[in-house]
């Protein structure tokens, strides 16, 4: 029986595939987190995901090996993780009172075949001009694409979304669990 690998150390991600009931261990790699911009987005998204998997389908290769990167884009433009307070502000002034996409990228390793895909959900925010200091404040964009994180405090910044909460999240957990079931 093969077991599954959640090689991503973020705590969004090992929390929605518990929610999702599935047994897992996780054996995160470390990789410079670099996008190849020669690719179209998507392609960028897939092949990162991949780096992020390669070395620990390495080490269990036997096993079903899950991997992940989550971006923002706004007008066409990636938006990363904040660096730092005044980077998590800009982010946030950009995005308040617009539509933004979040794609999640997947690659899973089933022993030595490769699936990937991408999922997106458009995220429309109010007027957040307001709430932007107490957020910054708060420490809860740290680490997070796009400077927020719509399962804590910044649920409040979203008006309405338009697809899978938890692409946004940083899993696509519906999408996953039926390449799962579909593998067994």
């Amino acid at each position: 029986m093969s077991k599954i690998i959640l090689a991503s150390s973020s705590p969004r991600r090992k929390e929605l595939l518990k929610k999702a009931g599935i047994d897992f261990i996780i054996d995160a790699s470390s990789i410079d987190e670099v996008m190849d911009e020669s690719l179209p987005l998507e392609e960028r998204l897939m092949k990162l995901a991949t780096d992020k998997i390669i070395n620990i389908h390495y080490k269990y290769p036997q096993d079903i090996v899950i991997g992940a990167d989550t971006v923002v884009c706004f007008q066409n433009q990636v938006i990363g993780k904040a660096k730092d307070e005044n980077h998590a502000r800009e982010i946030l002034k950009t995005l308040s009172n617009h539509k933004h996409t979040v794609y999640t990228a997947v690659a899973i390793y089933f022993q030595d075949e490769l699936m990937t895909f991408v999922d997106h959900t458009d995220v429309y925010f109010k007027d957040i001009s307001d709430m932007i200091e107490e957020y910054i404040a708060s420490q809860d964009w740290v680490g997070k694409a796009g400077a927020y994180g719509i399962q804590g405090s910044a649920d409040k910044f979203v008006d309405h979304i338009e697809g899978d909460k938890d692409t946004v999240i940083g899993l696509p957990v519906q999408s996953l669990v039926k390449i799962l079931l579909n593998r067994k």
